[in-house]
């Protein structure tokens, strides 16, 4: 996992929106009413990307949200 520990520049507003878990929650859902069958949100501790959205169910602790039908 790539760490940015030392950045100090505040991140831009576009960043932010972009780095949101809203705006991972929307990505997954797209994905998912594309056809995807599982999509999990996942937290990354990067703070250039705090989310990762995966097409796949994933096990762990970071895990924000799954997608997947039944």
């Amino acid at each position: 996992m790539l760490r940015h520990d030392n950045l100090t520049a505040p991140l831009s507003p576009k960043r932010s929106r972009l780095c949101s878990r809203a705006n991972a929650q929307a990505v997954a859902a797209r994905m998912f009413a594309a056809g995807a069958r599982h999509v999990s949100v996942v937290r990354t501790g990067d703070i250039l990307q705090p989310f990762q959205v995966v097409p796949a169910l994933v096990d762990g602790p970071n895990v924000e949200l799954e997608l997947r039908y039944a």
